[in-house]
């Protein structure tokens, strides 16, 4: 999620990007997520800035395609029927845009599989029930 919306952010001409928030810098590379969330923010306001947000809505159409094929490769193993999507990235309007082009993708290029439902949280809950799902993760001994 927040690692694909980085590393298109220069691509999609995101204004005030840092030099070390490119896709390829050595910063970008690591395993470490601050980077990449700190960049998501600065996706997310430039979704706001009505002369960045035809070029910026593109990051989260390609998430949204991701997301989409992503889903329709489960479903080949899984009885996947509901999907609920948390993180950051499905915050705001980018979010309405990444799930709009899933489900196209899944109507579209997987017209034969069951429909899938999402579901969503509020953007708070968004922001950090990824944090609270793992928490209610079992212990596996």
């Amino acid at each position: 999620g927040q690692r694909a919306a980085s590393r298109f952010a220069a691509v999609a001409g995101v204004k005030n990007l840092p030099p070390n928030y490119v896709f390829g810098h050595p910063d970008t590379l690591t395993i470490k997520h601050d980077l990449h969330a700190q960049c998501l923010k600065l996706v997310q306001k430039a979704m706001q800035d009505p002369t960045q947000e035809p070029q910026v809505r593109k990051i989260y159409e390609t998430v949204g395609v991701y997301l989409g094929y992503a889903i329709a490769q489960y479903k080949e193993f899984y009885a996947v029927d509901h999907v609920m999507i948390l993180g950051r990235v499905p915050k705001g309007h980018g979010g309405d845009i990444m799930l709009g082009v899933a489900k196209r993708v899944l109507d579209t290029e997987f017209p034969d599989l069951s429909p899938v439902q999402f579901h969503t949280a509020d953007d708070h809950f968004k922001a950090v029930g990824q944090c609270i799902a793992a928490a209610a993760l079992p212990t596996i001994l």
